[in-house]
């Protein structure tokens, strides 16, 4: 995830700030123990607030709304609203002369700038508090049966379950009642206050309709055309609808309810049964730092607008979309106070493994969502990559029942008044007395969390995944790639690298430092180099491979065993193509003191790009001799650039034949080999006279030997070519006969082959 992601609006005018107390408690929680922490996901209680709940509920009830922001609103069972800090200090509490008769608090929500607050009540009111001062802004009463036919309001006697206020105004908001009337309301500040209120969406008649969820698109990090139209998104168990309410209510967009398209995930469930649920969660306009490219000099990356929403476990995304008198990223083109024409595009269609019931953008393309058993999982819509991030905190989260009271309908209940997400963080009422906050953990904090542990093994393949953008998991505060960006790929690897270096010594040290050698397990010191191996070609550091790593493992001839075994098949694929003197030496003693290691070192040579320098030559010729390596013996001279040295070797070796060389030490070592492994050496493709031709046959064509690839550039094939021949067919200046001792002399190579 891109941790650069800016959406909160700070406040201002108040002594001391929430916004400051906030950042001071939220980012001293470490202090407070974690509780339910997995690999993804910590939650944490928020101490002083939860202590002081019990001497709130015994004044004012139990907690019935909340809502989280710069500070805290609680709304009770006495229609008392209390508005609090996060360490517990209360502010004020507002309750006014005829608040107790409105009934619980249902709903609470602050405007963007948090000087105004809307609450619902359970039999229908709906309050605008100026709670800075403690006074009342407006009071939207339930239908009266005096009323005339036509006026708007919600039925006496059922609860206002969502209320907010639409974009920066403190004068417009919705509210929503549990039986499905939403309502826009606009203050009017002339002569007198005024509020006018317009239905935006009424139940219809005989249906068994469900108001899930309703919520005006809040505003995002930068100026977008959205901005200006008033978007509400209104779900019921039938519809999704997005109505714009500036100028007027106009809908945008309507989507009956449809099965969830087979082929997109499996499950493809019925939406028949009880009870019903349903949830939705606007992504605002967001800006998004970046680094700039030669083909992108823009230093930052804006997302449109997106909309999720869910039908029992069916979750769908779609994407608003501009027609005209927009920029690219959204941004207005002129201020004639027309509005733009949106289009909504669909993003994604999934189906949870349960009923969805609550979801929330964490950041642009990353949303959690909670199932009706409370488990929590996030989404990665560009990946299309779910993961379980934790089980609810400790205490149930106990969600409000308004829509089943109001219709009689059974439904899941609604955990909108309970829980919420700000500024990252989820938080969450549980039970009567406790209010926890959790956030998804950094990958930093994953990796300190498994060394905590002691699983730093764990930890290494954990960041070696971080570091190929492959985990196959959600991710926090690592750049994503965007467009194929490869400076926010090059920006991960630096991040990461760091760590992965730090890991990796860690590990040795615990592993093989003072005191330690004697409890780890041998199966643990292969894991360890296994991975430090692979963290190495994944950082491309390679001195720290052939280096520490090395030292710690070459304190003993099994340890240097183990390391010089796991570098083995990296070898062989090609991602080890050199090596040092001194695991070079190191491997052929090792290798050729035992007979059925003699052919894997051939293999491992010839596989070895060696150049002169970067080993001791006369070493891995001489134990080629000694084992009668011939492949590899050519391929090693070749390799050095001199095709012609081998030839004599191997036609000496095809002319003393083999009994000659190896003696009868041969007998032994292949007794012992079949006794200790049960293993012989098959030697038939390293026998001179076989190696010697296809030697010739492949270099004369301008081939390296025994793989066959093209030498490069041409003109060395040609050469090497040029002298194998010559030496084999020298050329003769003489016309005359020539005696057999210059035959043998001119021709000697060519006599020894034909020969053979």
């Amino acid at each position: 995830m891109d941790s650069d992601t800016v959406s909160s609006t700070p406040l201002s005018g108040l002594e001391p700030t929430p916004e400051a107390e906030y950042e001071s408690r939220i980012a001293n929680l470490s202090s407070t123990p974690a509780q339910c922490t997995t690999e993804y996901f910590s939650w944490r209680q928020l101490t002083d607030l939860s202590e002081k709940m019990p001497e709130l509920q015994e004044q004012f009830g139990p907690v019935t709304a909340s809502y989280m922001g710069d500070c805290v609103v609680l709304g009770t069972e006495s229609g008392a609203v209390v508005v609090a800090d996060y360490l517990g200090r209360v502010k004020i509490t507002l309750v006014g002369f005829q608040t107790a008769s409105y009934g619980a608090v249902s709903a609470v929500a602050f405007s963007a700038n948090h000087l105004a607050l809307v609450a619902g009540y359970a039999l229908g009111y709906v309050v605008v508090w100026d709670w800075v001062k403690g006074t009342t802004v407006s009071v939207s009463r339930p239908l009266q049966t005096s009323d005339s036919p036509g006026t708007a309001g919600h039925p006496a006697g059922t609860a206002v379950t969502f209320v907010s206020f639409i974009g920066a105004s403190k004068h417009r908001y919705i509210s929503a009642s549990a039986g499905g009337h939403v309502l826009y309301h606009h203050i009017v500040r002339r002569l007198l206050t005024t509020m006018s209120t317009t239905p935006l969406s009424l139940p219809e008649q005989n249906t068994a309709d469900i108001l899930f969820e309703t919520a005006p698109l809040p505003l995002g990090s930068y100026k977008c055309a959205t901005d200006d139209m008033g978007l509400v998104a209104v779900l019921t168990s039938a519809h999704i609808t997005v109505l714009c309410t500036r100028h007027g209510v106009e809908q945008q967009y309507r989507q009956n309810r449809q099965p969830l398209v087979t082929g997109s995930n499996s499950k493809n469930r019925a939406f028949t049964k009880r009870p019903y649920a349903g949830c939705l969660s606007w992504l605002p306009a967001l800006k998004h730092k970046r680094a700039p490219t030669a083909t992108d000099p823009l230093e930052s990356h804006v997302t449109l607008p997106k909309l999720a929403y869910s039908w029992g476990p069916s979750i769908r995304v779609i994407a608003l979309e501009f027609d005209y008198k927009v920029a690219a990223n959204g941004a207005p083109l002129d201020s004639s106070g027309s509005l733009a024409r949106l289009r909504f595009e669909p993003v994604l269609e999934w189906e949870a493994i349960e009923d969805v019931v609550f979801c929330r953008w964490v950041e642009a393309d990353v949303l959690l969502y909670m199932t009706q058993s409370q488990r929590m999982f996030v989404f990665e819509i560009h990946l299309r990559q779910e993961t379980e991030v934790c089980a609810s905190p400790p205490g149930s989260i106990a969600g409000r029942p308004w829509a089943t009271l109001a219709t009689g309908i059974e439904a899941e209940p609604s955990y909108a008044q309970v829980m919420g997400m700000y500024r990252r963080r989820l938080f969450a009422v549980c039970g009567e007395s406790s209010v926890y906050t959790g956030r998804l953990l950094a990958w930093t904090e994953r990796l300190a969390l498994l060394v905590d542990q002691d699983r730093l093994i764990d930890a290494i393949t954990l960041a070696i995944g971080f570091h190929q953008g492959r985990t196959g998991q959600v991710v926090v505060g690592l750049p994503r790639p965007r467009h194929g960006s490869e400076p926010l790929e090059k920006r991960r690897h630096a991040l990461v690298g760091s760590n992965l270096v730090e890991l990796m010594r860690m590990a040795l040290q615990r592993t093989f430092g003072s005191g330690s050698a004697q409890q780890r397990s041998d199966s643990v010191v292969r894991a360890l180099i296994s991975v430090c191996v692979e963290a190495c070609l994944a950082i491309n550091n390679q001195p720290l491979l052939y280096g520490e790593v090395f030292e710690r493992y070459s304190a003993s001839s099994q340890r240097r065993r183990v390391y010089l075994e796991t570098i083995e098949p990296f070898i062989l694929s090609g991602e080890i193509s050199r090596l040092p003197p001194q695991i070079l030496n190191a491997m052929v003693d090792s290798y050729g003191a035992k007979l059925h290691l003699v052919r894997r070192l051939g293999e491992l040579l010839m596989n070895l790009r060696l150049s002169p320098g970067d080993f001791d030559i006369d070493r891995v010729l001489s134990s080629c001799r000694q084992h009668r390596l011939w492949r590899t013996f050519a391929r090693v001279w070749l390799g050095m650039g001199d095709p012609v040295a081998p030839i004599a070797s191997i036609l000496a070796a095809a002319e003393a034949g083999t009994s000659t060389e190896v003696a009868t030490n041969s007998i032994a070592a292949a007794s012992e080999v079949v006794a200790s492994v049960n293993e012989l050496v098959d030697v038939d493709d390293e026998a001179p006279d076989a190696v010697i031709f296809d030697y010739l046959g492949t270099v004369i064509c301008g081939r390296y030997y025994p793989d066959g690839k093209p030498i490069r550039p041409q003109n060395v094939a040609e050469q090497y070519s040029m002298l194998v021949t010559e030496l084999v067919f020298p050329p003769v200046e003489t016309a005359r006969r020539l005696s057999s001792d210059e035959l043998q002399a001119t021709f000697g190579t060519l006599l020894v082959l034909l020969g053979l």
